[in-house]
């Protein structure tokens, strides 16, 4: 069982309540579980419910936390271990160290760079690691056509499975957990 749960989502607020709650689930399974969240580290929009909810289930919690989120104060007071990186860059590659698997929920470009370069790692060799594309009311549907396009044209070596794999229910996502 994975211990340390990467988990790349949006730091906007104003979004749809089932990304909020798939958050506040994915958080609870993590903390109640007793394993450790592993995240960028700011307190805003699903981003800081994951980390809360994390907390409230019993759960640690490490914030990879770059310099300009800290400059700005938008660190969450959820993060029990604070890992201090320069950019963005480093937080991915401190993220995908210290994960034992990686979850991709409702995000944005930031996440699509996140889930981009774990599954570049896997392409290269430099590492493969198990992710997981939590599709939240198909969030990422076009995301995974997109890929399954690439794989179709020769594009991408192997088969989708190689490089992630999709939850659609909480229970779903236990089970790859």
């Amino acid at each position: 069982m994975a211990q340390k749960i990467g988990v790349y989502l949006s730091s906007k607020d104003n979004l749809p309540a089932s990304y909020v709650e798939a958050a506040r689930q994915v958080g609870h399974l993590i903390g109640s579980t007793g394993r450790t969240l592993v995240y960028g580290g700011a307190r805003k929009g699903l981003m800081e419910v994951l980390a809360q909810s994390v907390k409230a289930s019993g759960g640690r919690v490490y914030g990879m936390v770059p310099e300009i989120i800290e400059q700005r104060g938008l660190v969450s007071d959820a993060v029990d271990v604070t890992f201090r990186c320069v950019d963005l860059s480093d937080r991915k590659q401190m993220m995908n160290r210290e994960s034992d698997v990686l979850v991709a929920l409702p995000g944005g470009i930031g996440t699509l760079d996140e889930v981009f370069t774990v599954m570049a790692n896997t392409v290269i060799g430099i590492r493969r690691q198990p992710l997981v594309f939590y599709n939240v009311d198909g969030c990422w549907d076009a995301v995974l056509a997109a890929l399954d396009n690439l794989f179709a044209q020769g594009l991408v070596s192997g088969q989708p499975a190689d490089y992630y794999s999709v939850a659609t229910s909480i229970d779903e996502l236990r089970a790859l957990l």
